[in-house]
């Protein structure tokens, strides 16, 4: 394979043939994905997963750093994997005023501090990020444009829904919060080359650009370039340190929501608890329900994890890492951490039960609007009829939800078996790592 275009093909023939995800597929064929041709005007441009790891991945690339076991740029589950790997985070949040509850569940290391994790996986590879920030757009627009003129693609933070490709309802503007990596600006068009996860580069017209970039104030119109590297690392000393920030970050956080028991705590809230956050109070049968349910697919599933809450992408950096550094107590983490992405994934449907047609539907759609995103710029339309049906989905199950109360009860307690069981697969394999540091 050499060309971008051809992996939507390539991903729909293997799913006919394993019966994978749409999300699993694409992660395995980009990870066997040729890079671009030296002569393709982006040519760092890599299709990705995790919207931090696919633009520092372009960032290092055009910086000369090569992974030392096969001399190629670092794929994305060796930079995922040196950057600190998998995290957790869990919130539930109940707005009396809106009679509406919100759950989030997040999968990697710093999730909530994309410029924190940024540094310090810069660090560990021994390089000094050049960071830009500025009050309005015009300087932020000259600060873009002098990085860009010296070769260097930028990562740039941003409000996803200020993206036209991505055709996000309204409602989300101001809380997007989204990295990406800029290739260039082509002024002919009034363009700008934007690395975004999809297949190929998506062409972005300049104001939309500066408006993404400025929606989200505490950004400052943000963005990060890697001077060029004069020195390839030693990948047992990354791949070493990238694991000790990976447990210290799940076990060592002053707030509980931030660590790997939050999941534990999480799965107490399910069902039979009579704390104020439990689920039977915050999301009762009917319209709240029905938004944790589809939160918890979506978060787990589609919002840039690429699949099994970043767990599937770690243990492809730790099967790598066994085979370079020949560590079969790494190949045995790796094997855990496999086992983990798939049980993260079937959680991911559970939530969403075939069993229920309307829900079974709204995973469909959300299936669907991640392999047209994935597409990028030339699914804009695609992406958007997704949006809008999810829209109008959402409103007929406020109007008529499927499941009554004990239909809601047996789902949770479904819930609450799979999320206890896969937090203690989660402390098995953190001790594995534990052990092997």
């Amino acid at each position: 394979m050499t060309e971008h275009k051809h992996l939507k093909q390539l991903v729909r023939a293997r799913m006919g043939k394993t019966g994978e995800t749409y999300t699993t597929a694409r992660r395995q064929i980009i990870r066997q994905a040729a890079p671009t041709s030296e002569s393709s005007r982006t040519p760092h441009h890599f299709p990705g997963c995790i919207p931090a790891a696919a633009a520092l991945r372009a960032l290092l690339s055009q910086a000369g750093i090569r992974n030392p076991h096969t001399g190629a740029p670092f794929n994305e589950a060796m930079v995922f994997g040196v950057a600190g790997g998998i995290g957790a985070g869990v919130f539930a949040f109940y707005y009396p005023k809106e009679d509406f509850s919100s759950f989030y569940i997040a999968g990697r290391h710093l999730w909530q501090d994309d410029l924190g994790w940024t540094r310090q996986a810069l660090a560990r590879l021994g390089l000094e990020p050049v960071v830009k920030e500025s009050a309005g757009p015009k300087p932020g627009e000259r600060q873009l444009r002098d990085l860009l003129e010296t070769g260097r693609p930028v990562m740039a933070w941003l409000d996803a829904a200020e993206l036209p490709h991505r055709a996000m309802p309204e409602k989300f503007s101001g809380g997007a919060y989204h990295v990406v990596a800029i290739h260039q600006v082509d002024d002919a068009a009034g363009t700008a080359l934007v690395g975004d996860l999809a297949d190929d580069p998506v062409p972005v017209p300049l104001a939309d650009l500066a408006r993404a970039r400025g929606r989200i104030r505490k950004f400052k119109n943000r963005i990060l370039a890697v001077r060029h590297a004069t020195s390839s690392p030693d990948l047992a000393t990354l791949v070493r340190s990238g694991i000790r920030a990976c447990v210290d970050g799940l076990t060592t956080c002053k707030m509980k929501n931030f660590r790997l028991d939050a999941f534990a705590n999480w799965a107490d809230r399910l069902d039979g608890s009579k704390a104020a956050d439990s689920w039977e109070k915050m999301f009762p049968p009917g319209h709240r329900l029905y938004q944790g349910l589809w939160s918890i697919t979506e978060y787990i599933e589609y919002y840039g994890t690429g699949g099994g809450l970043c767990r599937p992408l770690f243990a492809e950096f730790l099967e790598e890492a066994a085979a370079a550094l020949a560590d079969p107590a790494l190949a045995a983490a790796a094997a855990r951490y496999a086992e983990l992405g798939r049980g993260w994934t079937a959680l991911a449907e559970a939530a969403l039960p075939a069993r229920v047609p309307e829900l079974a539907e709204t995973r469909a759609l959300l299936a669907r609007r991640s392999e047209h995103r994935a597409a990028g710029a030339g699914a804009t339309a695609e992406v958007a009829a997704c949006w809008k049906a999810l829209e109008e989905q959402g409103q007929r199950l406020k109007r008529k939800f499927p499941l009554d109360a004990a239909g809601s009860a047996a789902l949770r307690r479904d819930l609450k078996a799979r999320v206890t069981a896969l937090y203690a697969g989660e402390v098995e394999a953190l001790d594995t790592l534990r052990r092997w540091l």
